[in-house]
Order: C-alpha cells, then sequence, then structure tokens
C-alpha cells in the first residue's frame, strides 16, 4: 500500500471504526484527520482518557445508538475499575481500593514486575474484566431491546 492510499484512507469523511471523528469534524467544520490525530495524541499520552472520551463521543453523537451497544460500551468503561476484584490479594493491597488502582495502575505493574515478574498477569486480568463487563452490558442491552420490541408487537396486536 502506497503512502498516497494511506493518506486517503486517514483523511476521509466517512466512517472508519465508529464514526465519531467524521461527525465531529462536521460539527466542528475541521478536517476528519485532525480529531483522529487529537484522539490518537490523548490516547497515547493519558492512556484511557482517549479511549474514553472516544467511545464518549460515541455515545454522545449517536442518539440512536441500540440500547446493547451503549450498555456494551458502557460495561466496557466499567470494566476498567472494577477489573480490580479480578486482581490477586496482594495487587488489592498495594492498590488500596478501586480508586488507587485506577490511579495507580501503571505503578502497581512496574512495581509487580520488578519484584514478582508477572506485571502482565495484572493487564491479563484487567482485559478480562473489561470483556466480562462489557458482555454482560452487552447482554442487559440485547435483552432490554428484546423486552421493549416484545411490549411493542403485544400493543400492536
Amino acid at each position: 500500500m502506497d503512502t498516497q492510499k494511506i493518506i486517503q484512507f486517514i483523511t476521509r469523511p466517512e466512517k472508519i471504526l465508529l464514526g465519531v471523528s467524521s461527525r465531529l469534524a462536521l460539527k466542528l467544520n475541521l478536517q476528519p484527520i485532525i480529531i483522529r490525530i487529537s484522539f490518537i495524541v490523548l490516547t497515547l499520552l493519558f492512556i484511557p482518557l482517549g479511549i474514553l472520551a472516544y467511545f464518549g463521543g460515541y455515545l454522545v453523537l449517536n442518539k440512536m445508538a441500540g440500547k446493547m451497544m451503549t450498555f456494551a460500551l458502557i460495561g466496557a468503561l466499567l470494566g476498567i475499575p472494577f477489573s480490580y476484584y479480578f486482581q490477586s490479594e496482594m495487587v488489592q493491597r498495594m492498590a488500596g481500593g478501586i480508586t488507587g488502582y485506577v490511579k495507580n495502575f501503571v505503578t502497581i505493574v512496574d512495581d509487580v514486575d520488578r519484584f514478582v515478574g508477572n506485571g502482565m498477569d495484572i493487564i491479563w486480568d484487567a482485559l478480562i474484566g473489561v470483556v466480562i463487563f462489557t458482555l454482560i452490558g452487552g447482554a442487559i442491552g440485547y435483552f432490554m431491546n428484546a423486552s421493549k420490541s416484545k411490549s411493542g408487537q403485544n400493543d400492536v396486536k
């Protein structure tokens, strides 16, 4: 793939992932590439903040999003702090609670990796928490949509 095709792909006005950058660019009268780069920089500087801002932008800009997707995204966001409960007792003691866990996550991973040698286990446990809460949120949203459609069908009959 040559450079010109890559630039055309990144700067196109259509959506690439969820359409947040293209919609935000239309609202702010900017080029989508500026918004995309700002999300990337925000993510690289403050790892969860750019991702959270992107998903939050999706929820705000896409008012017609299905409940399944909305609850799955909310579940993923809640999975980050609640992954504290998937960690070992040692990590929980180091963190001192959910707030300390989220605030000092990188430091805790570094300390465990330095002294015990398995810092990646903490990251995998956090990822498992995010996946589980995403699935739970998606299931809740799915059943909410299903019950809404069933009640709508019953009203028609």
